[in-house]
Parts: C-alpha cells; structure tokens; sequence
C-alpha cells in the first residue's frame, strides 16, 4: 500500500498532473488590442513626422491616421504573435512557461516592438508606393532607419507598459481549475483513498 502512495503522490507532482509543463494558449482578445495599440501609435507618430508630405489623394488627418493604421495591424499581429512564440518556447525550456510573472511581459513586449519596427520598414515604403507619397528630402537607407527608429520607440513606450500592467498576450497556465487547487491535489486524494479503500477490503476478508 505505501509503493501506491508513493506512486500517486509522484504522478501528482509531475508536470502532467499539475500543469507545470502545458503551455498556456494564446489569448486572441489581447493579441488584437495589442496589434492595434502599437500600429495605431506608432502610425500617428509617423504621420505627425511626415506631415509635410503630399500624397496624390489627400485625406482629413484622422481618416489618413485610420487608414494607415488599420493597414499597419496585420504586421503588427505578426510581430506580437511571433514574439509570443519565440519567448513561451524560451519560457518552456526553462520550465517557466505557466508564469506571466518575472521577465516574459517585458521580453515579449521588446521583442514585438523590434520584430514590428523591421516589418514597418518595407510596410512604408509600400505605402508610399500605394498612395504615391512625396519622396524624401533624405536618402532611402537614412529614411528607414529614422522610421524604423521612431516605430521601435514608439512601440516600446506603447507595449512595456501595458505588458507589464495587464500581461503578455498568452494565459498564464492551465485553465482546469483543478489543476489549480490548494492543498494535495485531485489525483493524490483519489490514489490515497483508493489504497485506504483497498487495505480496508484486504482486512476485511481476512476477519472473515
């Protein structure tokens, strides 16, 4: 009786049973607020930067700002997505994969900002190509870097913040609730009292 204890108090620390070792899943809400946060941010910082250039059709600034911004999100998405996955396998490797707390937000956060700040790069040379941008008075190498530059910043100022307040975009463990129960866990109550159970039986046919 005491190996079955043993066994089932050790299956009850394992990874499985506990949780430790699932990977949280993506929480879809936040993946698209934080798309939206950092391309809307960054997008009218940039549009306040290159306010003196002329496109061929020039819109109301906020309807300019909506437009840009709403073509801006899926890079954004991509950039928030990717960090997600690149610092949970991080995490998972060090076994840390269920906590949002220590370094993961802010690791997320940096890495979003600097995937989306490359991604804009290409991202605004389309959109002067799209909607026929004046040229810069600077060169193309200089121009992406000020632009990626002022993306990065922005990003930052817009997501560390908010990742360290609210969360990274993935759920901090397992959703079963009794996974996350005080005390002994379900399994281990379940295998003592089955081995008390069975003790019991075993006594009880040996009086007979």
């Amino acid at each position: 009786m005491r190996d079955a204890d043993r066994d089932a108090a050790e299956a009850a620390r394992s990874p499985r049973a506990n949780g430790a070792g699932q990977a949280p899943g993506l929480d879809a809400g936040r993946v698209v607020a934080y798309s939206w946060l950092m391309a809307a941010a960054a997008i009218w910082v940039l549009n306040q930067v290159h306010e003196g250039l002329h496109e061929h059709h020039n819109l109301p600034p906020i309807v300019h700002w909506l437009r840009d911004a709403s073509l801006a999100v899926p890079l954004a998405a991509i950039a928030v997505l990717a960090a997600a996955l690149v610092v949970r396998a991080r995490a998972s490797v060090s076994g840390r994969a269920s906590s949002p707390s220590g370094a993961a937000p802010l690791a997320w956060a940096v890495l979003a900002a600097l995937l989306f700040a490359v991604l804009s790069i290409p991202g605004n040379q389309l959109h002067g190509v799209l909607f026929g941008a004046e040229e810069e008075s600077v060169g193309w190498l200089q121009d992406a870097l000020i632009d990626g530059s002022i993306a990065l910043a922005v990003s930052l100022a817009a997501l560390v913040p908010v990742a360290l307040v609210a969360g990274p975009p993935w759920r901090p463990g397992n959703s079963n609730p009794l996974d996350h129960a005080p005390g002994p866990s379900l399994a281990a109550a379940a295998g003592h009292s089955a081995s008390l159970a069975t003790a019991e039986t075993t006594y009880a046919g040996g009086d007979r």
